[in-house]
């Protein structure tokens, strides 16, 4: 028993960070429950890069080197599939073909614009936090992020039988359920910022349902992406502080 949760527990950093976890058996069905350790962890590696560089390095770029080196950790493999999202919904024609577009490793012209604005949006945003010594904020984005994909993942059904977003979304659904009591915790700390992403969640489902008959894994990286975008700006809005 321990084992089999040591190899789910390893599969999940495995496939969802750059850490060297090697499980002796790759089971991301069981591997689904630990998706909120995942992003926990982020926001731990988070709040010890602040606290011990912040008297090191200038604000600005206290928040360029926090935000690279998240990416470099997990966030590079979703932002991939935000920016293959963003030209698959503005190809013309039918699901076949914008399925097709996400499938193309390529990087059009809009996406580029795109990452250039979200990229430049979210440094903006981490600087503010950090301007307003906002910590939980950034602590709980990374959480925000996989608990968004875990609910969209419970909400939809996979576009296409093959590729990671059908792997993912053949996963155990009572593991999946277990994950979306973080929400909880996360409405009772950041509610505005929470029910915000909660509610893009249920919207963007239905747009993905109307432009690509289901999920993939590109869609399910662009919701973590927009998740943490939307959780971080209205988190500035709402004060970002703890309710007691």
């Amino acid at each position: 028993m321990l084992r089999r949760e040591w190899e789910a527990l390893s599969s999940a950093f495995s496939f969802f960070t750059r850490l060297p976890f090697k499980p002796g058996r790759f089971c991301l069905e069981q591997g689904v429950l630990y998706l909120p350790l995942v992003g926990l962890f982020l926001g731990a590696y988070s709040y010890f890069f602040v606290k011990f560089l912040k008297n090191l390095l200038n604000l600005k770029f206290l928040a360029l080197f926090l935000l690279a080196s998240l990416y470099y950790l997990a966030d590079y493999f979703h932002f991939d599939g935000l920016l293959d999202t963003i030209d698959a919904l503005a190809a013309g024609g039918g699901r076949e073909r914008r399925l097709k577009v996400l499938k193309t490793p390529d990087v059009g012209a809009l996406g580029l614009l795109f990452a250039f604005f979200f990229l430049l949006g979210e440094y903006l945003l981490v600087c503010e936090t950090l301007k307003k010594e906002m910590i939980w904020p950034l602590i709980l984005r990374p959480l925000v992020g996989r608990e968004a994909l875990a609910f969209l993942s419970l909400l939809s059904r996979p576009a296409k039988k093959e590729g990671l977003g059908f792997l993912f979304l053949s996963t155990s659904r009572r593991r999946l359920c277990l994950t979306q009591l973080f929400w909880l915790p996360l409405l009772w700390w950041e509610p505005l910022s929470t029910l915000v992403v909660l509610t893009f969640v249920l919207l963007w489902r239905i747009r993905l349902e109307m432009a690509f008959g289901g999920l993939t894994g590109d869609l399910l990286g662009a919701t973590v992406m927009f998740s943490q975008w939307l959780f971080l700006a209205f988190s500035l809005v709402g004060g970002g502080k703890p309710p007691w």
